[in-house]
């Protein structure tokens, strides 16, 4: 993990992640949201980097069955406890080192947290593996230079199985899913 836990917990102590809460981000959210609905309907989830829980929140919990979010900030967790139940849960994990139980996922998803680790590639494709036979990993990524070379790196190692682009006055967002169909 390049940044410590603790530095994500004053982060967020400190409201400086509030900016996800903006109207502006929801775009990107739904195209995230568009890809599960699409691709695993009815299917169990795992976000990294999950947050807040602001993916979640705006999700139908009618086309879900389990949603089960990580995140290196105990801060962050603890205010998701509102959304905790037997179809929600959360949990405070490192996602370089963090292994499920025997639960695999139709959706993994790297909502803008991939770039975070210090091997994202491997990372990527480790998650590969916590997939059920033609489950999918989600990757959104915030445009920038760096990230355009690990969306480039990642497309050689597992091509996109379809992409979208949202767009607001703080930048551009990629949204990729990648099918896992072995």
């Amino acid at each position: 993990m390049l940044i410590q836990p603790s530095t994500w917990d004053k982060q967020y102590t400190q409201g400086a992640w509030e900016v996800l809460k903006s109207p502006l981000e929801e775009k990107r959210f739904e195209s995230v949201r568009n890809f599960i609905y699409k691709y695993a309907p009815g299917g169990d989830i795992l976000e990294v980097g999950c947050g807040e829980g602001l993916l979640q929140r705006g999700m139908d919990r009618q086309l879900y069955n389990l949603f089960t979010g990580i995140d290196v900030s105990n801060v962050a967790i603890l205010r998701t406890e509102d959304l905790w139940n037997a179809q929600n849960r959360y949990m405070s994990a490192d996602m370089e080192t963090w292994q499920p139980d025997s639960q695999r996922f139709d959706i993994i998803i790297f909502n803008e947290s991939l770039y975070y680790a210090s091997y994202p590639l491997e990372l990527m494709t480790r998650y590969f593996s916590f997939l059920k036979p033609g489950g999918a990993i989600i990757l959104s990524v915030y445009e920038t230079p760096p990230n355009q070379q690990l969306l480039d790196a990642v497309e050689k190692l597992h091509p996109a199985t379809e992409a979208t682009i949202t767009e607001n006055e703080r930048g551009r967002w990629h949204c990729r899913i990648y099918r896992y169909d072995k």
